[in-house]
């Protein structure tokens, strides 16, 4: 499945700015689920290239003069595999590392009542009972915490979107990763894009991953989706701010307005072709 993305990112700040520093992760990874046929990323000047301890590429975007705005452009072509079962293992990334609690990803007791109720007999299932637990546990959870926009924000911990009852992919991928590592599940957060064909994903989106017994299954709260089937990869960490598409720091510039949007398009063979 060849798919065309441009996601647009524009910060406007109430003031100048006189220096920043920003983290850019908007490049989809290479990996056997998914290839990129091409891959742009439009800055305001030239941003050095890096890959941080996950594996994501990110570019270091560094401005030493005056300005009251961040204007950002991703797009290319990604083939993917909708048949994808589970991705591979990394052994240059600790499965183990992905068991440890993050501020964003702590567990409260409410959390842990909650979950004792459907993986009680988690570890001692086979492979397929584990998924199938999971599977129950995650349509649980967007029971209990249904998909509202505008309630959370991006430094909502598990704990607090839990007790709203209200949240988005970001709460939601939190809530179940939170629960499984305090089961010593290892889980981690993958932030990148979801195609939906009768009606295109306008927004970055997010869900989580659970090891089981050496592969990485997707599980897809919001959604339901526990398949790679209709997702690009662009980053994994261990939460939102190591896979966030865009982190920094700036001197000056007082509040600042986002606005981002994304679209994403299947492409026939002949339009795929037809692509720088």
């Amino acid at each position: 499945m060849r798919l065309q993305i441009t996601h647009q990112t524009n910060y406007f700040y109430h003031d100048l700015a006189q220096r920043s520093v920003q983290y850019i992760r908007m490049t989809p990874l290479s990996l056997a689920h998914q290839t990129i046929e091409y891959w742009q990323v439009m800055l305001p000047k030239v941003a050095k290239s890096q890959v941080d301890g996950f594996g994501n590429q990110w570019l270091v975007l560094s401005r030493s003069e005056p300005h009251d705005n961040l204007q950002m452009q991703a797009s290319g072509v990604v083939n993917i595999n909708p048949d994808t079962p589970y991705l591979a293992d990394d052994p240059k990334v600790p499965y183990l590392l992905y068991t440890v609690p993050t501020p964003l990803t702590a567990c409260s007791a409410a959390m842990r009542q909650f979950y004792e109720n459907h993986l009680t007999d988690y570890h001692h299932s086979d492979s397929s009972t584990k998924r199938a637990l999971l599977e129950q546990f995650a349509a649980a959870l967007l029971n209990h915490v249904p998909y509202y926009q505008n309630v959370t924000h991006v430094g909502t911990t598990a704990p607090e979107a839990f007790e709203l009852a209200q949240g988005v992919c970001q709460d939601h991928s939190h809530i179940f990763i939170a629960c499984l590592r305090d089961l010593q599940i290892p889980a981690r957060y993958i932030s990148g894009y979801l195609y939906e064909p009768m009606g295109q994903h306008m927004a970055s989106h997010a869900w989580a991953e659970a090891w089981i017994d050496g592969h990485w299954y997707t599980f897809d709260v919001s959604n339901q989706h526990f398949t790679p089937q209709a997702h690009v990869y662009v980053a994994i960490g261990r939460d939102y701010l190591d896979a966030a598409p865009v982190r920094g720091v700036r001197l000056g510039g007082g509040y600042e307005n986002l606005h981002s949007q994304v679209w994403i398009h299947q492409l026939n063979d002949e339009a795929a072709q037809s692509q720088p």
